[in-house]
C-alpha cells in the first residue's frame, strides 16, 4: 500500500512547487496591472501636460500593456486551475491506491486518477509555457514605446535649436 502511493506523492510535490513559481508570478503580473491603472489614472489627471499626440500614444500603449499582461494573468490562472486539479487527482489516486488492500478493483480507479493527474499537470505546464512564450511582448511593446517617443523629443529640441540659431543670425 505504501510503495503504491510514492508516486503520486512525487508528483503532488512537483504540482505544489510548479504552483507556487505560478502563484509568485501572478502576484507579480498582478502588481503590475495595477501600477499600469494607477500610471492611467495620473495621465488621464494630468492630461493638460503632454501635447495632445503623446497623451494619445501613451494611452493606447498603457491599454495594449493592460490588455497583455491581462491575457498573461488568464493563462497563468488557467494553468494553476489545471495544476490544483492534478493535485486533487494525485490524492485521490493515492486514496484509491491505498484501498486496493480491501478492494482489487479500485486499483483501476486509482489508475484512472493517476492518468488523469498526469494529464492535467501536463496541461498546467503547456498553459505555463504559453504565458512564458509571451512574456516579453509587453516589454516589447514598452520599448518600441520609448523609441518613438525619444524620437520625436530629439526632433523637437533639434527644431528648437535650429530655430534659435536661425533668429540670433
Amino acid at each position: 500500500m505504501l510503495s503504491a502511493s510514492v508516486t503520486p506523492v512525487v508528483l503532488i510535490s512537483a504540482c505544489g512547487l510548479v504552483t507556487l513559481a505560478l502563484y509568485n508570478r501572478l502576484g507579480a503580473i498582478l502588481a503590475r496591472i495595477r501600477a499600469f491603472h494607477q500610471q492611467k489614472i495620473e495621465l488621464l489627471e494630468n492630461l493638460h501636460e503632454l501635447e495632445f499626440g503623446e497623451q494619445q500614444m501613451l494611452l493606447d500603449m498603457l491599454d495594449s500593456q493592460i490588455e497583455k499582461v491581462t491575457l498573461k494573468a488568464r493563462l497563468i490562472q488557467k494553468g494553476l486551475c489545471c495544476l490544483l486539479a492534478a493535485i486533487a487527482a494525485f490524492l485521490l489516486c493515492c486514496l484509491f491506491a491505498g484501498a486496493t488492500v480491501f478492494h482489487k478493483w479500485v486499483g483501476m480507479v486509482a489508475l484512472g486518477m493517476g492518468i488523469l493527474g498526469v494529464c492535467l499537470f501536463l496541461v498546467g505546464l503547456g498553459w505555463a509555457m504559453r504565458e512564458l512564450g509571451l512574456s516579453l511582448s509587453p516589454l516589447e511593446e514598452e520599448s518600441d514605446y520609448l523609441e518613438i517617443v525619444m524620437a520625436h523629443k530629439k526632433a523637437k529640441s533639434q527644431g528648437g535649436k535650429r530655430l534659435k540659431v536661425a533668429e540670433s543670425a
